[in-house]
């Protein structure tokens, strides 16, 4: 263990004689008149119910938290009376422009009302009764099983960071919990689809190298920046090219969308109140850009992810069919591409020509 608690429970006469007082019924009630903030909060909308928007008052809300959080390292919840003794966890991340985003509690209240279950919300019978062409099974299962080491990958980075995000960005750790219970989700149901025409395929070297060089990023920001803007933006234009190619699992591809486009939303919001208040930071992470963006070109170009996707894209593997489904994918790359870059544009981080980006996939 790498913490004590200053008390030995087990033999401090205080806390042996607190229990016997409450045994015998003697209550204290010293927390009645505590000092706190008084609030009444109702739902604005009563068909919605009482969300976290409702709750942003005094306080409370997170119009409140400073830039610099000085007075609370502990689990004591925002709004709550802190008292001496509460430990310090050890948060690394106190500064609001670092993780903040304004879409945070609407982001978390759609990933609760938009939740999807893989068991029983895909139609596993529609599943089974319209089989796949030999080749598109085949595609189909390899194709699963790289989305399913992307999600495995995308999945680590909230992880990594929520235990260092100070408890007082509650609404944006109940959103990163969101968030991995959506790349579970993702995880499931590409499992799940694969082992339902045969099992996984082939995993990828490059897929792999490039989503750990994507989550091993050095800073919160450029983090964000890297797995949920640059590397979902491949995701969704993977999600959506794959979903008009099948019609029988184009729901499950939806379904996945959605929950992608609430992670580049968050990335979006994060990057923009993050420059609005270092604008001058846009220079590193412009740098962090031109280290990284390689790897879009290494997830891309992936055989096991590549392939799969022209032959699902054509239909099959005739030359016909190949080229038709070439034609798609390369179209979805200059999609891709063009959507980050727009993206990036949105927040602050125009390229100005530095990206090779654009003269790989011209």
């Amino acid at each position: 263990m790498s913490y004590y608690a200053e008390k030995y429970f087990f033999e401090d006469e205080t806390t042996i004689e607190a229990n016997q007082r409450l045994a015998e019924g003697k209550l204290v009630l010293d927390w009645f008149d505590v000092d706190a903030e008084k609030v009444r909060v109702v739902p604005s909308d009563f068909n919605r119910g009482l969300t976290y928007d409702d709750c942003n008052v005094g306080g409370y809300g997170w119009d409140a938290i400073p830039e610099n959080i000085r007075r609370n390292y502990s689990m004591a919840a925002r709004g709550s009376v802190l008292v001496p003794g509460l430990p310090d966890l050890g948060y690394t991340l106190n500064r609001k422009s670092e993780v903040w985003s304004n879409n945070c509690a609407e982001l978390y209240e759609e990933s609760k009302s938009r939740r999807w279950a893989p068991a029983v919300d895909i139609d596993w019978e529609a599943v089974r009764a319209n089989p796949l062409s030999p080749p598109c099974t085949h595609a189909m299962r390899q194709l699963c099983t790289a989305l399913l080491e992307i999600a495995l990958g995308i999945l680590e980075f909230p992880g990594r960071w929520v235990f260092w995000i100070n408890q007082e960005f509650l609404e944006l750790k109940s959103l990163h919990c969101a968030q991995m219970i959506d790349q579970a989700r993702h995880v499931e149901v590409f499992r799940k689809r694969a082992m339902t025409i045969g099992g996984l395929g082939r995993a990828s070297v490059a897929i792999e190298q490039a989503v750990k060089e994507l989550i091993s990023a050095d800073t919160y920001t450029s983090g964000s920046l890297s797995v949920f803007l640059m590397l979902n933006s491949i995701v969704l234009g993977l999600f959506r090219t794959a979903s008009s190619a099948s019609s029988v699992d184009a729901k499950m591809f939806r379904l996945c969308m959605q929950d992608t486009a609430r992670q580049i939303a968050y990335a979006t919001g994060q990057l923009r109140f993050f420059l609005g208040e270092h604008p001058a930071k846009s220079l590193v992470l412009h740098e962090h850009l031109d280290q990284t963006e390689h790897v879009m070109v290494g997830i891309l170009a992936a055989p096991e992810l590549l392939e799969p996707l022209i032959v699902l894209a054509g239909g099959g593997t005739s030359a016909a069919q190949v080229s038709a489904g070439r034609d798609k994918v390369l179209a979805m790359h200059r999609g891709v591409i063009g959507e980050y870059l727009e993206r990036l544009a949105s927040v602050g981080l125009e390229r100005r020509g530095r990206t090779r980006l654009e003269k790989v996939f011209s």
